[in-house]
């Protein structure tokens, strides 16, 4: 299992060519064109990821027009403020919008700020093969608008949770927490555009569904250190997620990924026993290692496992 890695770009430029530049190290061939001598014009890009998951805030200052064609990518466009009238072969919008490889995106931008989306499409793929348990699905989206105003707000709140997870360096950095990020992201976009065709979840027997459990808590001890997802545990046993879910919630009343999430509490927990706080070893370290990004969530669920703050079982 590939680790890239992570990505963390900065760009503040009112030069429009140095602009056009630093845009196309995120978007091959892109292209920005403004009025000559546009004093109002200024460019600032944050992006943050890996070469499968890139979350960008984009801030055009004056006015201009965007041109770029994706290749092996899918990108998702939300205005914040300003205007964004774009144009994606011949269908016209102003709203969130999906941009799929090789359709030709034009946009007419005044003052802008935007947030964006950058999936790998194989990566996707994948997601979306587990997803639905279908092997030969190709990802296509029917349109380039989500499906309804709730999808779009479910997609805004995940992109917020994972732009602020994914642009804290302590977390960036960890392989296993942006794998879970990838995965959010590549859900809810899954969920919030329309895939084309229909996919199809497959039925499993009984006999097979404790087959699969057991299989798939044998991949999670062996692959517990490495940034594995639901998802991965799903197309290792041959499963839909949704089919996994029913797989555990029929063994174990629990989720898989609340399965998974005990196994790395319980391996925080053993590093917390063995650790040495005298060299430099300290609750967060530890908590990032094994998947918990949040310091107060970790503590509390290591409260309600063990009975004791993680600190004190650190020190003790």
């Amino acid at each position: 299992m590939t680790d890239p890695p992570p990505i963390r770009l900065r760009v503040a430029t009112t030069d429009p060519e140095v602009a056009s530049d630093r845009l196309r190290q995120t978007y091959a061939g892109a292209e920005i064109r403004t009025p000559r001598d546009d004093p109002a014009f200024a460019y600032r890009q944050d992006v943050d990821g890996d070469d499968e998951l890139t979350l960008g805030r984009f801030h055009f200052g004056g006015r201009g027009r965007v041109n770029l064609v994706l290749e092996d990518a899918l990108t998702v466009v939300r205005r914040r403020t300003g205007t964004h009238r774009w144009e994606l072969d011949g269908r016209r919008g102003t709203g969130l919008m999906v941009i799929q490889p090789h359709e030709d995106y034009r946009a007419e931008l005044e003052f802008l700020e935007v947030d964006s989306l950058n999936l790998h499409l194989p990566a996707l793929r994948e997601t979306a093969r587990a997803v639905h348990g279908d092997q030969g699905l190709e990802v296509a989206f029917d349109h380039p608008r989500p499906a309804s105003p709730a999808h779009a707000k479910y997609w805004a709140d995940t992109y917020e949770f994972v732009h602020e997870a994914l642009t804290d360096p302590a977390i960036a950095t960890v392989p296993l927490l942006r794998a879970d990020l990838r995965r959010r992201m590549s859900v809810a976009t899954l969920e919030t555009f329309r895939l084309s065709g229909d996919p199809r979840a497959r039925r499993t027997s009984v006999a097979a569904r404790q087959t699969a459990y057991r299989q798939a808590v044998e991949f999670m001890h062996a692959s517990l250190s490495l940034p594995v997802t639901v998802e991965d545990v799903a197309r290792h046993v041959g499963l839909s997620t949704v089919e996994l879910v029913r797989v555990f919630r029929s063994q174990t009343g629990m989720t898989p990924a609340e399965h998974l999430r005990g196994l790395r509490l319980a391996a925080a927990h053993r590093d917390l026993v063995r650790g040495a706080p005298a060299d430099g070893e300290t609750v967060r370290a530890i908590a990032l290692r094994w998947g918990f990004p949040h310091a107060g969530d970790f503590a509390r669920r290591h409260r309600h496992a063990y009975g004791e703050n993680p600190a004190r079982t650190l020190h003790g």
